[in-house]
């Protein structure tokens, strides 16, 4: 019944978090190695967690992307499951007692599943190559499950309780406890089993468990006595032998010349030089009931460490310092390990058991890595003090355990579990996902997107060194923006990580578009550069007229977009210029020059280019022959003064059903026949004395554009209001249209989804500033930069 009870509490916790999410900065950063995927594309293939605590040093850290948001993938059934996970050739790993399980990281089925003889409880999966990992006594191959050997004196696992053992691809061995001695054990040759390499004894190693770590060619085994060894890695002589106050009995971490670890029973935790085993620093949080355990984690120079008090501590790894704490929902009976990737830190932070009768409270948490603030919570634990986390391929996965009171004897009775192994992160894109490959979509700028969420939860946000005014293009898995920071971003759409970057000579306000692998921008540093869209290398670069000094009144600034069609890439520049190029060399094919600046974007559609220019008495809309540069026509388009006065024509021409809708510098929009450039309609806010700097959105008949504080719907024949929505917001850059609904984002820091039929507000997304980047919509995702230096990816929750 009580399992019962906590599934539904924890679906229930679950939906209502989904719908209320805030969290911070996306902190992955490097560039992605594309050779390490499976040759599917999947780039997030190379951030593995391939043995116990992700890694040798143990600081439990992923350098990839983790998820924002709790949402659920997938629950596999593993009936006994055993406590860890493991990730890595493209799998997930866990164990019963007798039995490995790799599963599909995808979708949670079982790849297969190998017996294997006698690991013993807890027994721990480690990779050793890309063929062979190791359980128990025996290696198996990894794709397969098939056994290729089993010792008769080697295992990776030991019979103390507690024990964590090692193995150190850098050495090729595996440094293993047995009784009160390390060994060492050769594994160069993984084709065969490993060989006893050396034994050193450690004073109070005893039967109970003390983990073992490696950095640096380091060895250091954890004690039941007080004091804190180094062994060498490729002798086992001891190099240092430090007194403590508390026994040194579970894990520790190696960090950047430093070695943490907890004594126990003194509430302490210690920084050694790893090199002399001096002690740098050591931190005691003086709780009554305070007791360090199992082991901390390390990233971003903090040192990350769950207390029996109740606490996570977050501690300057180079002076001890508290940064901050987090207190959970009470003391914890025994403390697990936290995880640390992508500036957030998820641990069990609340435990229902407890040693003094009183129920607790069940609670697993991803906390702002930097400052200890809440980003989301289960209802859960994760198999602590055995944390069962690991973070890889971007996605959290882990083992729920409620552990008991019970925990310290190896009765089977230590936790509850549902038999279950979890993932945790952004769903896939759809396979079907439509491109969205240039500035509003496509060449006639309809803002339309295939689909896009009605719920807007945040899944992931990647951070720049600058604002984000461009707005994002996606094709292919991949999003690609500009910055004010000058550099063109590649990132995984699904994913946020980043697969590279390519600096031009200007801060970037236009917007990328994507043709035939290649990517174009500018020319905001007065150049068009085309990148190859898949590793971000430069193809050719063009001038467009140079980088011009222009004066403008409107706050909002953009600059023109490139469209690219049928091998030419059409752009306007602020030398007056309209400028056609070869698509595939940069050749200028012909220009057409205007009388004012061009800030915006160029519509093509059925043979002719439609853009703006900003001219001395009058604002222009230009129809020009897209293959000669040739006038078709040209429609003057009155100035209206704006309080600060000013004449900019930000706004960018769309082309739908045989019309051209533009705008004014302020107040007015426009209803223009193609073919002949007459004015058919106006709509007009005589009240709205801010620039349009828009592009208006066309679908099935209506027209939704930009009213300062409002949305408006008009009649794409006659102008005519359908409905008008006021969002108190000033509103300046362009919506966008997908399956019904309208996008928008304000210059005071929202994002809002409404209903297309009659404008009602579906759902609000909060910024931490305002936004001078349009929605893109892909895959049911929302893209949109921001001022705060971010692109958000926004979607309906996954439960």
């Amino acid at each position: 019944m009580k399992f019962t009870m906590l599934l539904i509490i924890i679906a229930a916790l679950v939906a209502a978090l989904l719908l209320s999410l805030f969290v911070k900065e996306l902190y992955f950063d490097g560039s992605v190695d594309n050779s390490s995927s499976d040759g599917t594309g999947d780039v997030l293939l190379q951030y593995e967690w391939p043995q116990v605590q992700g890694d040798p040093s143990f600081t439990r850290f992923s350098a990839g992307p983790a998820p924002e948001t709790p949402g659920i993938l997938w629950k596999a059934n593993v009936m006994g499951v055993q406590s860890y996970i493991y990730a890595f050739n493209g799998k997930v790993f866990v164990t019963t007692k007798t039995a490995v399980f790799a599963l599909d990281r995808v979708t949670g089925s079982i790849v297969w599943n190998t017996t294997v003889p006698a690991p013993g409880p807890w027994p721990m999966v480690y990779k050793i190559d890309d063929t062979h990992l190791v359980i128990g006594n025996s290696s198996l191959d990894i794709e397969t499950g098939r056994i290729l050997w089993t010792s008769t004196d080697f295992s990776a696992s030991s019979k103390p309780l507690f024990t964590l053992n090692v193995y150190s691809p850098e050495e090729k061995m595996f440094f293993v406890k047995g009784d009160s001695c390390i060994q060492a054990w050769d594994l160069s040759n993984p084709s065969n089993p490993p060989k006893l390499a050396w034994t050193t004894y450690v004073s109070g190693g005893e039967v109970l468990g003390s983990g073992i770590q490696y950095g640096d060619g380091k060895v250091f085994p954890g004690s039941f006595e007080p004091h804190q060894m180094a062994l060498d890695a490729k002798t086992g002589e001891v190099l240092w032998d430090t007194e403590t106050k508390g026994s040194m009995t579970f894990s520790g971490a190696y960090y950047q010349g430093r070695f943490i670890r907890a004594g126990s029973h003194d509430n302490t935790l210690y920084c050694f030089n790893a090199t002399d085993g001096a002690i740098l620093w050591a931190f005691n949080p003086h709780t009554e009931d305070g007791y360090f355990c199992v082991g901390s984690a390390v990233a971003y120079d903090i040192v990350y460490a769950l207390n029996k008090d109740g606490y996570l501590y977050a501690l300057d790894v180079d002076t001890g310092d508290l940064v901050w704490k987090y207190q959970g929902p009470g003391a914890l009976m025994f403390p697990g390990t936290p995880t640390v990737a992508d500036g957030k830190v998820y641990a069990t932070t609340g435990q229902i058991a407890s040693y003094t009768g009183e129920q607790g409270a069940s609670e697993f948490a991803c906390l702002d890595a930097y400052t200890g603030s809440v980003l989301w919570k289960l209802q859960i634990e994760a198999f602590a003090p055995r944390e069962s986390v690991a973070i890889a391929y971007g996605n959290l996965y882990l083992i729920p355990g409620t552990v008991t009171t019970a925990v310290d004897s190896i009765s089977g009775e230590e936790y509850d579990t549902m038999g279950q192994v979890w993932a945790i992160g952004a769903k896939p894109l759809p396979t079907d996902a439509e491109p969205w490959p240039m500035w509003r979509q496509d060449p006639a700028h309809s803002g339309v997107g295939q689909s896009g969420p009605t719920n807007l939860t945040l899944t992931w946000k990647f951070t720049t060194n600058g604002a984000v005014i461009s707005s994002p293009s996606m094709a292919d898995g991949k999003v690609y923006v500009g910055s004010q920071d000058k550099n063109v971003y590649c990132l995984d759409a699904r994913s946020g990580g980043l697969i590279w970057k390519f600096a031009t000579n200007g801060r970037i306000k236009s917007s990328p578009a994507i043709a035939d692998g290649k990517v174009y921008v500018g020319p905001d540093d007065g150049y068009v550069y085309c990148l190859n869209a898949y590793d971000g290398s430069l193809l050719w670069k063009k001038s467009a007229g140079g980088f011009v000094q222009a004066h403008f009144a409107s706050l909002v600034i953009l600059r023109s977009s490139p469209t690219v069609v049928n091998g030419r890439v059409y752009v306007g520049s602020l030398d007056t210029n309209v400028y056609c190029m070869n698509a595939d060399n940069g050749d200028i094919i012909w220009t057409h020059k205007t009388e004012g600046y061009i800030t915006s974007s160029p519509a093509v559609v059925d043979g002719a280019v439609y853009i703006a220019s900003q001219e001395p008495d009058l604002g222009a809309l230009y129809k020009l022959d897209a293959a000669t540069g040739n006038l078709v026509w040209k429609r003057t388009l009155p100035y209206y003064l704006p309080l600060g006065g000013g004449t900019d024509m930000h706004a960018s021409p769309s082309v739908a059903d045989g019309m051209v809708f533009a705008a004014s510098n302020i107040e007015a929009y426009y209803g223009i026949n193609a073919a002949t450039g007459d004015v058919e309609w106006t709509y007009r806010d005589e009240a709205a004395k801010e620039f349009i700097v828009c592009s208006p959105v066309y679908s099935d008949g209506k027209v939704f554009l930009i009213d300062k504080f409002s949305i408006v719907c008009v009649d794409s024949k006659t102008g005519n209001l359908i409905w008008s929505t006021y969002l108190g917001e000033e509103l300046y850059v362009s919506p966008s249209y997908a399956d019904g609904k309208v996008y928008v984002v304000t210059d005071q820091r929202s994002v809002f989804v409404l209903d297309a039929a009659n404008g009602a507000q579906l759902d609000r997304f909060v910024t931490s500033s305002n936004s001078w980047s349009a929605p893109s919509l892909y895959g049911g995702r929302l893209y949109v930069g921001n001022n705060d230096w971010n692109v958000y990816c926004l979607a309906d929750p996954v439960f």
